[in-house]
């Protein structure tokens, strides 16, 4: 797990903290399941063929020829 700092509105916070104490879960615990949910959502937006092609492989390397098995591979 890794740590992180976020902002937000008074709102936000205040409502946050409510739900929090109501549910008898951490604030941080609610986060995390918001961002699972948002970022699964999300996850079926993302157009991963658009990062082929950005970055230089090994030398020698055949990165064309296997990047729908490396993409496969990251996509499980």
């Amino acid at each position: 797990m890794k740590r992180t700092m976020v902002y937000l509105k008074d709102e936000q916070f205040l409502l946050l903290k409510k739900i929090a104490a109501s549910s008898k879960k951490k604030m941080s615990e609610i986060i995390r399941e918001a961002m699972t949910q948002y970022l699964t959502e999300k996850k079926e937006e993302v157009d991963y063929m658009s990062f082929v092609g950005i970055a230089q492989g090994p030398e020698g390397g055949k990165i064309s020829e296997q990047t729908e098995e490396i993409l496969k591979e990251l996509l499980k």
